[in-house]
């Protein structure tokens, strides 16, 4: 783990000091954004008998690789993640039971992303991220899922709509995290979280 966090940090100084941007009015140029997120998990998070939903913040910067621009309406570059926070609660939708499961993820990500401009000012991305965060388990009454705060390496894809100042997205991220299941006699296992965000933001 700590070689991968040595290469990203590499990886990343790197792109900074590659990516100055060549043309002050480029549509295409390096892209600072923050943005808010709803997040629904799946796998054995989700459950008909619970709604289920979570809050996410990320900001970071898209920086353009210059010397690996495709045509004047593309543009291959790194997406970093500065700070990424995210919650998950469980709540049964059903009258009089107030249990309920909630984890928290905090991290970063970083991964390879391709822009293209296609039309006027409207601009997408698609990219790929590595995700290292950190799991913090709060209360885990209904499914009965305990968990320890621990550090794992995750993955997370998807798709930017930009249209000048405002930012929509989709995204897909998933990690493995060891649960203890059950109470009388509960099992160690390693349970993957998916989550699917639906998010609104701003770049500058």
């Amino acid at each position: 783990m700590k070689k991968i966090l040595l290469i990203a940090i590499c990886v990343f100084l790197s792109v900074s000091s590659f990516s100055q941007s060549e043309n002050g009015n480029d549509i295409l140029d390096n892209a600072v954004y923050a943005r808010i997120a709803l997040g629904f998990p799946g796998g054995e998070q989700s459950d008909n008998d619970v709604v289920t939903a979570g809050p996410q913040y990320e900001d970071g910067t898209i920086f353009y690789l210059n010397t690996l621009k495709k045509e004047d309406k593309m543009k291959l570059g790194i997406d970093v993640t500065y700070v990424s926070v995210s919650g998950v609660v469980n709540s049964p939708d059903l009258i009089n039971d107030d249990k309920s499961d909630s984890y928290f993820m905090a991290g970063a990500k970083a991964g390879p992303c391709f822009s293209y401009n296609f039309a006027g000012d409207f601009i997408a991305d698609a990219y790929f991220k590595l995700y290292p965060n950190m799991l913090i388990a709060g209360e885990t009454q209904y499914h009965d899922y305990n968990a320890e705060n621990q550090f794992k390496l995750g993955t997370s894809f998807g798709l930017n709509v930009r249209y000048k100042a405002l930012m929509v997205g989709f995204e897909f991220t998933s990690t493995k995290y060891d649960f203890e299941v059950g109470t009388l006699s509960p099992s160690s296992e390693s349970i993957k979280l998916p989550v699917t965000f639906v998010s609104l933001g701003v770049n500058f």
